[in-house]
């Protein structure tokens, strides 16, 4: 179909099963590296609503923003390296999105926290 057509000669030209197949190969968008795996995970609305306001306020999605507090955490938590231990036994996580602001520290109430 030409840009010169109207839509009643557009109309006509598809009107043919020929004109219906595709002329080429199809081009999809690239996407970024998929997640290994999805967790579903629930939160209170309460939570959501802070969740979706620091995420605002930090310019990245949900998902990135939980995704940096989680391995923010994880780091927290990995028992410090030796020099003994081989390199790829280390594990390091990074959140996609711009490094955290001093607004992301929040307490959360363990009641509030749904696994």
């Amino acid at each position: 179909m030409g840009d010169d057509m109207d839509l009643e000669q557009a109309h006509e030209f598809y009107k043919d099963p020929a004109n219906l197949v595709p002329a080429g190969p199809g081009h999809r968008p690239k996407r970024p590296a998929a997640m290994s795996g999805m967790v579903p995970v629930r939160f209170p609305q309460e939570m959501i609503v802070t969740v979706k306001r620091f995420a605002t306020q930090d310019g990245v999605t949900v998902s990135t923003w939980i995704r940096r507090l989680v391995a923010k955490e994880i780091e927290r938590r990995q028992p410090p390296a030796t020099s003994t231990a081989p390199a790829e036994q280390t594990t390091s996580f990074q959140a996609q999105g711009p490094p955290p602001t001093s607004s992301t520290s929040a307490t959360v109430r363990p009641e509030l926290i749904a696994c």
